[in-house]
């Protein structure tokens, strides 16, 4: 077990007074079987109390109302996790050829529908020129994943502001660059091109190894292997999902886990500053 501690700063600032916001944060770290939330604490600027509910996937989202006007919009997680060490190079008995008579099936297309369908987020453009690697039935499923995790790393730079939580594939492989999210999106769209269920995952990266995205939340892709189950792909990276990674959510794309959603009566700009802390129990 290793012991993380977790501070998430969320600020908003409004050109013109706010009169009423109903806000939805997704930035909880999820309870599974390989993280275990030990302490968990919150506060915000107007402070009021804040509920928790599961949303569609069943993760904790935070729900804060404000009633009354404001100009500044601050909220403060601070959280303790367990993690166990994970070995991501797990090894499957089934032959190559076995993994891709059960990928292929329908049975498996079915029940997996969900994470083989194509978001706006997700659908790769029928001219994108781009040679991605094809999965075969002669090559090992996760044999193909690190082929593909290594490809889109070289394929995109990592360049803070180049996209936005918009920004379609066809944009991202036209200028080649993006953020955290834009390589999830890119491997999501290969892995559902190739009948592969892949999904979605937002989280937290420990700080001080070198690690790209660590400054902000962090994504990654998980892919659903025969046998082996849900593992964990980070292409910004090129390295497989271990104990370094604390997930927070996973959906169909970054729409499913967008950090802060907000109903607000205003009107005017607004300003957003994140901060994000994560450190083991060593670095504290």
């Amino acid at each position: 077990m290793e012991t993380f501690y977790i501070e998430y700063t969320i600020e908003n600032n409004y050109e013109k007074p706010v009169k009423k916001a109903n806000f939805g944060l997704l930035i909880l770290p999820a309870k599974n079987p390989f993280q275990t939330i030990k302490e968990q604490s919150m506060c915000c600027s107007d402070g009021k109390e804040s509920f928790i509910s599961p949303n569609i996937f069943g993760f904790d989202l935070i729900t804060h109302y404000i009633d009354k006007p404001f100009t500044r919009f601050l909220f403060k997680l601070f959280a303790t996790v367990e993690v166990k060490k994970l070995n991501p190079f797990q090894i499957t008995t089934l032959s190559p050829l076995e993994e891709f008579a059960i990928i292929t099936s329908v049975d498996y297309q079915i029940d997996n529908h969900l994470f083989l369908t194509s978001t706006s987020l997700t659908k790769m453009p029928w001219n994108h020129g781009i040679w991605f690697p094809v999965y075969r039935s002669e090559q090992s499923l996760f044999d193909y994943l690190l082929e593909l995790n290594n490809f889109i790393y070289k394929l995109l730079s990592y360049s803070p502001q180049s996209t936005n939580v918009d920004t379609p594939i066809e944009e991202v492989l036209k200028i080649k660059k993006g953020v955290c999210q834009d390589f999830a999106h890119v491997f999501i769209s290969v892995c559902r091109e190739n009948k592969i269920p892949a999904r979605y995952v937002s989280g937290y990266l420990i700080q001080g190894d070198a690690y790209i995205g660590a400054s902000q939340l962090h994504a990654w892709v998980e892919v659903l292997i025969p046998e082996l189950g849900w593992v964990g792909f980070d292409a910004t990276n090129n390295l497989l999902v271990d104990n370094n990674y604390i997930k927070i959510a996973h959906g169909t794309d970054y729409r499913d886990c967008s950090p802060i959603v907000g109903v607000l009566e205003t009107a005017g700009q607004q300003n957003s500053k994140h901060l994000v802390i994560v450190k083991n129990q060593q670095q504290q």
